[in-house]
């Protein structure tokens, strides 16, 4: 037995991808969506901040779904990671159930939202050409994107669960788990930094 064998890894379970590429290409893309997310918050902050219409204004009031939604998309991030970890020992009862509960997770994370979002539109019309107005217009649309992208990664998280489920995950597709890892962390990290905006400079 050899030392993978005895740590629980299944001999010849690990990720192929030679020149790495695969892993340049995962970086680029959440490089890409740091820097749109970045510069939304930047652009957000400096207009509130600096234009003359948002001064003097009441406070962004973030719904309540929002904050608890964080929970939910919290426990995702454990959940995917508890799949990372169960792939790369090969545990894959265990990566069915921790896949599986990562994208219903997901899913709830998006309906807990959606009520705030309308909530937020609802507010935007409501209070017609006023600053704040602005202000929540400007929130619905990053909070929309956010949830947008979480829905996009559920499509390859779906796939992953499928193919747990059917027993037909091989190592080709241990770097997809990595990436989907990778992937809702990142999601968690943009979320969290959207709350902490909102709620200082909201």
């Amino acid at each position: 037995m050899n030392m993978d064998e005895r740590e629980g890894v299944v001999a010849g379970w690990s990720a192929p991808d030679p020149g790495g590429s695969r892993r340049i290409g995962m970086v680029l893309f959440l490089a890409s969506l740091a820097i749109l997310f970045g510069a939304s918050i930047v652009a957000f902050v400096y207009l509130r901040l600096t234009s003359s219409a948002l001064q003097g204004i009441d406070a962004l009031e973030v719904p309540l779904g929002l904050w608890g939604s964080t929970i939910l998309l919290l426990g995702a991030g454990v959940s995917v990671h508890k799949a990372g970890q169960n792939a790369r020992y090969g545990h894959f009862p265990q990566l069915r159930r921790w896949l599986g509960r990562t994208w219903i997770l997901s899913l709830l994370f998006v309906a807990v939202q959606t009520p705030s979002m309308l909530e937020l539109l609802a507010w935007h019309r409501a209070l017609g050409e006023s600053g704040i107005a602005g202000v929540y217009g400007i929130t619905f649309a990053l909070v929309m994107v956010h949830a947008l992208h979480v829905g996009g990664g559920m499509v390859p998280l779906s796939v992953l669960a499928w193919k747990a489920y059917k027993d037909r995950l091989d190592s080709e597709h241990l770097l997809s788990v990595r990436a989907c890892t990778a992937y809702w962390h990142f999601l968690e990290a943009v979320w969290i930094l959207l709350l902490a905006t909102f709620f200082f400079f909201g």
